[in-house]
């Protein structure tokens, strides 16, 4: 490890000296930092994981979680932790991919047609398959959040089939397959920043946006928008990812807990998005929201152009290595 590294991981734990009867106990304190609103389900996730270590642990180990982009935006967060200046973060594998390309394969659209597919192929090859990858870049995937399937939502605009978003004004996020799905189905793009999207539609700057429905009911942006189309057009998941240095200069017994404790705040975000979806969509149809069920078969025919674009960015192997352990579950 370089210089440089070994003093941006020494920033990242830090000790905390208690005096215990006389004696010195010393507690190490982890940093763990995501982009998710408070009352979003990743932050309670990220709270069960930081509670659980620290009760695993007796103390010894104590988690302190940097909600709503606290200490940065995602791509921020990806980078602290590939350079040792963080410990854990939750990032999209978009975001990931700017460290291995291969994982671009990952944001094309309309890959899984439900939650069981997505987590039998997440578990089953995305998570190795990922690892694989960012083994060069000090970063390791302990595991991966639901983040729920992508909806789309417009203000004044009914949306039925792909032909209803044809020349829309939609924000779209800088993720290759997001953009390249809504370019094939002639939607006119716009790549504003988060942080300023409420205001953007608002002020009409755009139309529409697209998101889970639970970002939608935590973010408010329901206030904006009256319309909202179940395109199921992406799911999205979002790595628990850790500094490898770091995981792996972790006592092997802690490293478990870790691993464990990753994979129960996984599987608290599985059962709550999967579960809690309608309970999300009833709520934003009581806030006002029109919905609307798209047909999905006119989205996927114009989704070519999509995969193309995507395959130029990931490579043509990673595409259809992704491609075949989706088929293996079909």
């Amino acid at each position: 490890m370089s210089k440089n590294k070994a003093v941006l991981q020494s920033s990242a734990i830090t000790i905390l000296a208690l005096s215990l009867s006389g004696g010195t106990w010393a507690a190490t304190t982890i940093r763990l930092a995501h982009t998710a609103n408070v009352s979003h389900i990743h932050h309670e996730a990220a709270l069960q994981f930081a509670q659980n270590v620290k009760d695993r642990t007796k103390g010894e180990y104590v988690v302190e979680v940097y909600p709503a982009g606290e200490l940065g935006d995602q791509p921020a967060l990806a980078e602290q932790v590939t350079l040792g200046a963080l410990d854990l973060s939750v990032v999209s594998l978009g975001n990931m991919a700017m460290y291995a390309k291969e994982l671009n394969a990952m944001t094309a659209p309309f890959l899984f047609s439900d939650y069981d597919q997505a987590h039998k192929v997440i578990d089953g090859f995305v998570m190795g398959w990922m690892n694989q990858k960012l083994e060069n870049h000090d970063a390791v995937g302990l595991s991966m959040f639901d983040y729920g399937f992508r909806q789309t939502t417009t203000k004044g605009v009914v949306v039925n089939s792909a032909e209803d978003l044809k020349g829309v004004k939609i924000r779209v996020p800088p993720s290759t397959g997001l953009l390249a799905a809504f370019d094939a189905i002639g939607a006119n793009t716009q790549r504003i920043a988060y942080s300023e999207l409420y205001t953007s539609l608002k002020q009409g700057v755009v139309t529409g946006e697209e998101n889970p429905v639970f970002t939608i009911l935590a973010d408010s942006l329901y206030e904006t928008q009256d319309q909202l189309a179940l395109t199921n057009h992406y799911f999205d998941c979002q790595v628990f990812l850790a500094n490898k240095t770091f995981f792996d200069g972790l006592p092997v017994e802690v490293q478990q807990i870790l691993k464990e404790e990753a994979v129960k705040a996984q599987n608290l975000t599985r059962d709550k998005v999967s579960h809690g979806e309608a309970a999300a969509i009833e709520e934003l149809k009581k806030k006002g929201m029109n919905v609307t069920v798209p047909n999905r078969d006119s989205f996927v025919a114009k989704m070519k152009p999509a995969y193309e674009e995507v395959s130029k960015l990931s490579g043509k192997e990673a595409m259809d290595e992704l491609l075949a352990a989706i088929d293996k579950i079909k």
